[in-house]
């Protein structure tokens, strides 16, 4: 098992797969756990070369599961060309992907207008209908299948957990504050009745300002789905509006969803929890070295932002739970 990560050289060789003559392979730094590459050929012909890691081949094995159950549903996520899990030709395990024409949502919103926005979130509220029509989970939370394994029994359960593992004495290297977390759970708890009533709907939960790539004004497609979240569908809203917020993006996007969705009075409150727990989770990915070649750069200003945040949506939350004791 190599001790090494995926490389351009592998990339270059995976892609000769599809790719006669693969001339350039360009890491592409996107997402914290694949190394992707575009790789280009003598012909102009380009193709995503997605490698992972020995201890990822499970999420591997789930991009290939969701892409051949949901694209035939008209999920536009991207052909794969060639897939070979094996580790035996290769060292890693890798997927060759169709190359959509674009760039992440996140590095264009700025130039897109209300109604090419006001269009996006239709598609893609139209895409989240095709899947959240899937059979609900036997259980709660992130799975690389439609039959799990689910790891907790409600939706409560998984947001426990996702509270819980922001704690600096669960991450001793977490710039997290522990008064914030405090507040996230108690939270939690006024919200129990609530999150007792969630069923286990399967949706996508990561098509945020990344994952979605716009080619000028128009959606291309959606990438990197190697697993369906099984819970409330309103946690990618929360997870929307913060990374527009923590990238200090205007709310436009957000409120156009909101107003799509239309959450009533509970939902809203479950919704600020949301944003306010991914702000925590955002703070807890600071100086992290995850699949990049050195650690992220600690930025205090970005540390002050984000805890600004975490504390307005926890706060709010707080303040419209505490009339329901």
């Amino acid at each position: 098992m190599p001790t090494r990560n995926p490389s351009e050289n592998d990339a270059l060789e995976m892609a000769r797969e599809v790719l006669p003559n693969p001339v350039t392979a360009e890491r592409m730094l996107t997402g914290l756990q694949h190394f992707v590459f575009e790789v280009s050929g003598a012909n102009a012909a380009t193709v995503v070369v997605r490698a992972s890691r020995h201890a990822d081949l499970n999420v591997a094995q789930g991009a290939v599961y969701w892409s051949q159950l949901l694209r035939p549903r008209g999920v536009p996520l991207p052909e794969i060309l060639h897939a070979d899990l094996s580790m035996e030709s290769h060292a890693f395990p890798f997927l060759i992907l169709e190359r959509f024409q674009g760039q992440d949502l996140g590095k264009v919103v700025n130039t897109l207008s209300v109604d090419a926005l006001r269009e996006l979130a239709r598609q893609l509220e139209s895409v989240q209908d095709k899947v959240t029509g899937l059979p609900p989970g036997a259980g709660y939370g992130f799975a690389q299948r439609l039959d799990g394994p689910f790891r907790h029994d409600t939706w409560g359960d998984l947001m426990a957990r996702h509270i819980g593992r922001r704690r600096p004495s669960v991450d001793s290297n977490s710039f997290v504050q522990e008064a914030l977390v405090d507040r996230a759970e108690v939270i939690r708890d006024r919200l129990q009745p609530y999150f007792t009533s969630v069923r286990a709907t399967p949706f996508l939960h990561d098509i945020t300002t990344k994952n979605v790539i716009m080619n000028g004004p128009r959606l291309s497609g959606i990438v990197d789905v190697d697993d369906l979240c099984f819970g409330d569908p309103l946690f990618l809203l929360g997870l929307i509006r913060m990374g527009l917020l923590a990238h200090h993006r205007p709310m436009l996007y957000a409120d156009i969803w909101l107003e799509l969705l239309q959450p009533d009075n509970t939902q809203k409150v479950a919704l600020d929890l949301y944003t306010g727990c991914f702000a925590l989770a955002f703070l807890s990915q600071i100086g992290k070295q995850a699949n990049r070649s050195k650690p992220q750069d600690v930025e205090p200003s970005e540390i002050a932002h984000l805890e600004s945040l975490a504390d307005h949506y926890l706060k709010r939350a707080a303040d419209q739970t505490q009339t329901w004791m």
